[in-house]
């Protein structure tokens, strides 16, 4: 099964606490789960991709501030090299915005489940050696799950398809050069995951302003035309009213928590994903990623009212069972 490979994966590296793996697995799914569902949401009633991308990473902040100022502290870095790891970061995260709000999340998803077999080639690139034999052959049967479990998706769009690839590169980039930063500066995946955030808010911010900044507030105010107070019944709920015949939209406070919700929720799932780092390489971190999207696939389909097919069934089977 793929639990029994990435646990194999971990007893690999020595002194690896698989129980430790196993919770970060079960709170890495569960947090990207709910980033995708509420991320969805939001691209469908506000075309605006790189301010919501800006959002996610900016909410990151509301929890990084106050955590190293008051609590941690945050050990010595090469501001370059986190630079180069934040662009990586950046570019991936905004590319699979794009992607999401460009197609389904279903479809979305089966193009990004290529990124272990990214993430060997970047490995390679990056001096890291070849993977064992083992986990090349894990990809096989994940890759070819999740292709099956989406191959009835009618929703080609070529630009969904070409941001997800490209942030398959600049997230396997990030994964295998984030795995050489942590092991040279001796920092911890959830410290690295800290600084990179904010470098990659600061890298962004500017290229948000100039692609979107002039149209932005008429698209919120077009979108937010809701009164009263924040529910946060329905916020915890992930519902969000869409603005439709003479239905009335969210109200600009519910839309900016529901926006922050969101942030708050990619900001952890990815804080897990680097913990998960910490314990598997990077292909192997890439193989547990895949069957993550598996995940987010069923959850999509249900949320959003479209059943898996015959092939769905089969194909999603084949991944989570890994072959």
């Amino acid at each position: 099964t793929i639990r029994g490979k990435l646990v194999k994966m971990a007893e690999e590296k020595k002194g690896t606490n698989v129980g430790l793996l196993a919770v970060y697995l079960i709170f890495w799914y569960g947090l990207n789960v709910q980033y995708n569902l509420y991320n969805k949401k939001i691209l469908n009633v506000f075309a605006f991709p790189y301010t919501t991308s800006l959002i996610q990473l900016g909410s990151g902040l509301l929890y990084i501030i106050p955590k190293y100022l008051l609590f941690s502290k945050m050990g010595k870095f090469n501001a370059g090299k986190i630079a180069l790891l934040s662009g990586f970061h950046g570019g991936g995260h905004y590319a699979t915005v794009m992607s999401l709000g460009a197609g389904s999340v279903a479809f979305a998803n089966v193009v990004k489940s290529a990124e272990p077999l990214v993430s060997v080639i970047m490995g390679i690139a990056f001096g890291m050696g070849m993977p064992s034999l083992m986990e090349c052959g894990s990809l096989v049967p994940i890759i070819a799950g999740v292709a099956i479990a989406s191959m009835a998706e009618p929703e080609f769009s070529a630009l969904a398809f070409g941001c997800a690839m490209l942030s398959n590169f600049l997230f396997a980039a990030r994964g295998t050069y984030a795995k050489i930063v942590m092991k040279e500066a001796k920092m911890s995946g959830s410290d690295l995951f800290a600084i990179n955030t904010v470098f990659a808010f600061l890298l962004m911010a500017p290229i948000t302003f100039v692609m979107e900044g002039k149209d932005v507030m008429e698209g919120f105010n077009k979108l937010c035309t809701g009164k009263g107070a924040v529910d946060f019944a329905a916020l915890g709920n992930g519902v969000l009213a869409v603005p439709v015949g003479k239905a009335v939209g969210p109200s600009p406070e519910y839309f900016i928590a529901y926006q922050l919700v969101c942030g708050m929720y990619y900001y952890f799932y990815n804080e897990v994903a680097f913990m998960v780092l910490d314990l598997l390489d990077p292909v192997g971190q890439a193989v547990g990623n895949t069957v993550k999207r598996v995940v987010v696939i069923i959850a999509g389909t249900v949320i959003f009212n479209k059943p898996l097919t015959q092939n769905g069934i089969i194909g999603s089977s084949l991944a989570l069972g890994g072959g």
